[in-house]
C-alpha cells in the first residue's frame, strides 16, 4: 500500500497534487495567523476600557476611604432627594 502511494506521488499528477497541497496548506496557515492576530487585537481593544474603569474605580475607592465619615455623608446627601 505504501509503495502504491509513493509511486503515485512520484508520478506527474502526484507531484502536481502534492505541490498544490503544500501551497494551499501554506496559504491556510498564513490566513489562520492573520485571523488569530486580528482576534487577539480585538480582545485587547475590548479589555482596555475595562482596565481603565477598574483603575478609576480603585482611585475613587481610595479617595473615599481617606475621607472622614462626615464628609462622605455630606457628599452622599447631595445625591439623595429630600422629599
Amino acid at each position: 500500500m505504501l509503495t502504491a502511494v509513493l509511486a503515485w506521488l512520484s508520478s506527474t499528477v502526484g507531484k502536481t497534487v502534492a505541490k498544490w497541497s503544500v501551497v494551499i496548506a501554506t496559504g491556510a496557515a498564513i490566513y489562520w495567523r492573520i485571523y488569530e492576530s486580528g482576534r487577539l487585537a480585538e480582545k485587547a481593544a475590548e479589555a482596555q476600557p475595562d482596565a481603565e474603569t477598574i483603575t478609576k474605580r480603585k482611585s475613587i475607592d481610595e479617595t473615599v476611604d481617606r475621607m472622614p465619615d462626615a464628609a462622605v455623608r455630606d457628599e452622599l446627601r447631595k445625591w439623595v432627594r429630600h422629599d
